[in-house]
């Protein structure tokens, strides 16, 4: 009989279950919502440094050459001010053409004093056969 009434007290979730449930879905709420953006703004910049590749001519192009068509197409998407081109764009070369390489960090304040630093290397292969 003890036993059966021990049962029925413990049955179901108590307020601190369910509160610390609600914590964690808000704070991986929170996560997802910070950090999107960064993703999605380093999705438009890999793009763009795709179709800059794919151009005819890129194999020949300068450093300067790749920012300014980078910057145009960074401009349309609203995403021009994602990252300072001139110090995150390398241009290194291989025995198969050459490799656009951006590579850049991002800090996104979560809250309070906790911050998420996220860093992304796009590389893009330019072939001499293209």
């Amino acid at each position: 009989m003890r036993e059966m009434k021990a049962i029925k007290q413990q049955s179901g979730w108590t307020m601190w279950g369910l509160l610390g449930a609600m914590t964690l879905v808000a704070f991986f709420s929170l996560l997802i919502l910070k950090l999107f953006p960064p993703y999605m703004a380093n999705f438009k910049l890999k793009r763009a440094l795709e179709i800059v590749a794919s151009e005819p001519g890129a194999i020949n192009a300068t450093k300067r050459h790749v920012i300014n068509r980078l910057d145009r197409i960074l401009y349309i998407d609203y995403a021009h001010e994602i990252v300072n081109l001139k110090t995150a764009l390398t241009i290194e070369r291989t025995s198969s053409g050459r490799v656009f390489v951006i590579n850049y960090d991002h800090i996104e304040p979560l809250a309070f004093n906790l911050s998420a630093l996220i860093e992304f290397e796009d590389r893009v292969e330019v072939n001499k056969y293209r």
